[in-house]
């Protein structure tokens, strides 16, 4: 019997290690206030599903705000001179509830739309720029988001490995008891599958036409011993259709497929994948001073 109590006792100490929640840090950039006077851009970032040991949806939370992806972007696009909110959101069907993993407050796609449907009158009417930034499921999130509204304009869709795994399990129930909005495309469409051209593509994989650019972060195929960011020698999960138009081009269209890191790995501030979406954000940055410039000589 006194053998065993240490190893009860070390076991009684991983218990209780497991069950402390995971310390959610906010985000450095300012949060989305429309209150306050319009931003420049606006970044809103839905993370995806949460990972081994978890409970999906319930657990789910947003963590690309929490790890500082969110600001690695922010701070790219701050770094030319722009104002920049954030908001950001996890991966679930209803509009708010408590993470069990992290036991704070979460919100979800209801919340994101409530959102983003005031865009277009909060500051008068003055649409800041628009960035969506989505890690796994929260892409699929985004892609539909910006299908269901054809009228707001996306500067930038940043997709991090998005995938549909678990996507009609985790969500399908939730989304059906919501409202049904007689104008937009219910979110059960999210991970359907469209015809392009000759081929059907899910809706993750289609950039749609009010997207201006679009860059494609996807995570190794092969065993790669695990680069700065963390994550497994052998990836379990990963994208592989790369993302085009609805006409089948790629225009606006840049994808990066990562040698070294896995599904998770790539949603990290510190990974080869989001230095690459970094570097990207300079020449779309500069495009966005010069259409700047002309509508001011337009003025």
């Amino acid at each position: 019997m006194r053998a065993s109590l240490p190893s009860a006792l070390l076991a009684a100490t991983l218990l209780l290690g497991a069950c402390a929640p995971i310390a959610v840090k906010p985000a450095r950039t300012p949060a989305l206030n429309f209150s306050g006077p319009a931003p420049d851009v606006v970044i809103f970032a839905v993370s995806g599903r949460c990972g081994t040991g978890c409970l999906a949806p319930r657990d789910n939370w947003d963590y690309l705000t929490a790890r500082g992806t969110v600001d690695a972007v922010a701070d790219a696009i701050a770094a030319a001179g722009y104002r920049v909110e954030v908001a950001g959101y996890a991966s679930s069907a209803q509009e708010s509830y408590v993470s069990h993993l992290t036991r704070t407050v979460q919100h979800g796609y209801p919340a994101l739309t409530a959102a983003y449907a005031r865009l277009g009158t909060a500051w008068g009417g003055r649409r800041p720029r628009v960035v969506l930034l989505g890690h796994s499921q929260g892409v699929a999130w985004l892609h539909h988001l910006a299908r269901a509204y054809p009228e707001q304009p996306v500067a930038l869709q940043i997709d991090l490995d998005g995938i549909c795994a678990g996507w009609y399990t985790d969500h399908g129930a939730a989304i059906r008891a919501l409202r049904p909005d007689p104008v937009r495309p219910s979110p059960t469409e999210a991970c359907n599958l469209f015809r392009v051209g000759s081929r059907s593509l899910r809706g993750k994989d289609i950039v749609w036409p009010n997207v201006v650019r679009n860059l494609e972060v996807q995570s190794k195929r092969l065993p790669a011993r695990a680069g700065e960011s963390g994550g497994l020698t052998f990836n379990y999960l990963f994208e592989v259709t790369p993302n085009v138009r609805l006409d089948g081009s790629l225009a606006g269209i840049e994808r990066y497929v990562s040698p070294r890191e896995d599904h998770s790995a790539v949603s990290y501030p510190n990974s080869d994948a989001l230095r690459w979406v970094v570097s990207r954000l300079t020449p779309t940055v500069q495009e966005w001073r010069r259409e700047d410039a002309a509508r001011a000589g337009e003025d």
